[in-house]
């Protein structure tokens, strides 16, 4: 674990077998749901895996993202990919002051030893960089997820952004102050 190698990936290093080894495996047993107002947990159950297909559509995406001019943050062990986190280039709001923070992941075994943190981390730094005020995410409703984001300071973000709200209804909508 010492020897990972967190960088900003560049088009270059995106290919269709770039995500072959990740492992997106995650057993959820609990999630937030909103209700009157409060964000209450559930017993909702569900597994959450990535076949071939999905994972060469995710890194399609991360050549999208770079190419529209966003950012992707990679995490390797032994050339092999264990974690990323996408940053969008497009700014909304009312006063244009967020960005997107987009599928950030973990592969399994190797969640729970800040990982994720020093990838949150990188994205923070590049926000800052590029002059945004703050990152908006659409976070997955499992228990583990949203501990995440709220252990690291993230809120329900004071602003929904309509489009991604219809696409992920269920997940909670969340920014971090820059």
């Amino acid at each position: 674990m010492e020897n990972l190698i967190f960088k900003e990936l560049k088009l270059k290093d995106i290919n269709e077998n770039l995500l072959d080894k990740y492992n997106r495996y995650q057993e959820v047993k609990k999630c937030y749901r909103k209700e009157n107002e409060n964000w209450v947990i559930k017993n909702i159950e569900f597994i959450e895996n990535w076949d071939k297909d999905k994972k060469i559509k995710v890194s399609k995406g991360f050549f999208e993202t770079i190419n529209n001019g966003g950012y992707v943050f990679g995490v390797f062990d032994n050339n092999i990919l264990i974690g990323f986190a996408e940053l969008h280039s497009k700014k909304f709001g009312s006063r244009n002051q967020y960005i997107q923070l987009d599928c950030m992941q973990v592969s399994y075994g190797y969640r729970n030893k800040g990982i994720g943190k020093k990838l949150f981390e990188m994205c923070i730094l590049k926000a800052q960089e590029i002059g945004i005020e703050k990152m908006y995410i659409s976070a997955n409703s499992s228990e583990e997820t949203q501990g995440f984001y709220l252990n690291i300071g993230c809120k329900d973000t004071e602003e929904i952004d309509k489009e991604l709200f219809e696409k992920e209804p269920f997940d909670r909508h969340m920014e971090y102050k820059i």
